[in-house]
């Protein structure tokens, strides 16, 4: 199982997914050109991005659950794949070396979602400030 500590996207990598989102292009094709622990790191990333932009947007008001209400339950995601895994192995950190092709398809939604609500959250703050 990779640990947050175990991969790291670079630097220019971050730049450009940043940069994808302010164009408003989407990210999730990146995942098919990522090796199974840069995935895991743009996950990490897209979350921490997401949280930042969603304190920036919200302040206290901000909640992680604005952010996984849009995403699959994880019970309903493993009925859809057939999975049998206890539901508290379905993460991508886990799946990714035993099922990858499931892991990275559960990690694409959850990226997508996140790159939405970061669009979103860039958009709040262009009408907010002159960006």
């Amino acid at each position: 199982m990779y640990k947050d500590t175990d991969c790291n996207l670079r630097p220019a990598e971050k730049v450009d997914i940043l940069f994808r989102l302010f164009k408003g292009e989407k990210i999730s094709d990146l995942i098919d050109k990522l090796d199974d622990c840069a995935v895991i790191s743009m996950q990490i990333f897209l979350w921490e991005t997401a949280a930042e932009f969603g304190v920036i947007c919200h302040g206290k008001k901000f909640s992680r659950k604005e952010i996984t209400r849009k995403m699959t339950p994880t019970p309903k995601y493993q009925q859809q794949q057939g999975c049998t895994e206890q539901t508290y192995y379905c993460k991508g950190t886990h799946c990714i070396q035993s099922n990858p092709d499931c892991a990275r398809k559960k990690i694409k939604e959850h990226i997508n979602v996140m790159a939405d609500e970061i669009l979103e959250y860039i958009q709040i703050e262009k009408q907010n400030e002159d960006f």
